[in-house]
C-alpha cells in the first residue's frame, strides 16, 4: 500500500473535499504519494543500460511493474481518481468538448473507439494501442503530472498511465460523455 496512513482498502483516509481546489490538492497528494513509491521502486531497480534496444526498455518496463504490483497488491480503481476527481475531471473535459473546438478534440482523441480490451487497474497498456498524445487544450485543463505519469484516452476512458512501467495506475470509465 502506500503509507501507513492507508484505509483497509488502499486509499489514504482523507476528509472528503467541497470545493474544486480542494479536490485538486487531494488528487495532487495521492499523485505525490504514488511518485513516491515510484521513485523509490525505480531507484532499486537496475538502470537501463541502453534507451535504443526494445527488448531492454519492456524488460526494465516490466520488472518496475512487478515491483509496483507488488508494493500495490490490490489495487482499488478510484483510489487515485476518487468519485470527487471524476466529477471535476469530466466536468473540465465536457466544457471543452461542448466549446467550439470540442469536434477536433474528439477526433484527435479518437473518443468514439471502443477499448480493445476491457481496463483495469495495473494493467500493462498493451502494445499496439495507439500512443497519440493528449491535446495540448486538455492537457492545460487538468492538473499537470509528473513527467513519469501520463494521461491517456482510450474511447471515452481516461487513463493514468506510469510510462516506465507501462502500467495503467487507475481510470475514469465514461470521462468523456
Amino acid at each position: 500500500m502506500f503509507s501507513a496512513g492507508v484505509a483497509a482498502h488502499g486509499v489514504t483516509e482523507q476528509k472528503v473535499p467541497t470545493t474544486e481546489g480542494g479536490v485538486l490538492r487531494q488528487f495532487q497528494a495521492r499523485i505525490d504519494e504514488y511518485m513516491v513509491l515510484h521513485s523509490r521502486l525505480e531507484k532499486e531497480s537496475p538502470p537501463l543500460k541502453t534507451a535504443d534496444n526494445p527488448a531492454a526498455i519492456r524488460a526494465s518496463q516490466k520488472a518496475l511493474a512487478e515491483k509496483i504490483r507488488a508494493e500495490r497488491p490490490k489495487p482499488v480503481q478510484g483510489a487515485i481518481f476518487t468519485p470527487e476527481t471524476r466529477t471535476v475531471f469530466r466536468r473540465r473535459l465536457k466544457a471543452l468538448l461542448q466549446g467550439p473546438t470540442g469536434v477536433e478534440l474528439r477526433r484527435a482523441m479518437n473518443d468514439d473507439a471502443p477499448s480493445p480490451i476491457p481496463l483495469r487497474v495495473h494493467a500493462e497498456y498493451p502494445p499496439g494501442w495507439p500512443l497519440a498524445s493528449v491535446p495540448p487544450a486538455i492537457l492545460a485543463s487538468l492538473p499537470k503530472l509528473p513527467e513519469d505519469l501520463e494521461y491517456r484516452f482510450v474511447g471515452k476512458a481516461m487513463l493514468l498511465l506510469d510510462v516506465h512501467a507501462n502500467l495503467i495506475i487507475d481510470f475514469i470509465p465514461d470521462a468523456i460523455r
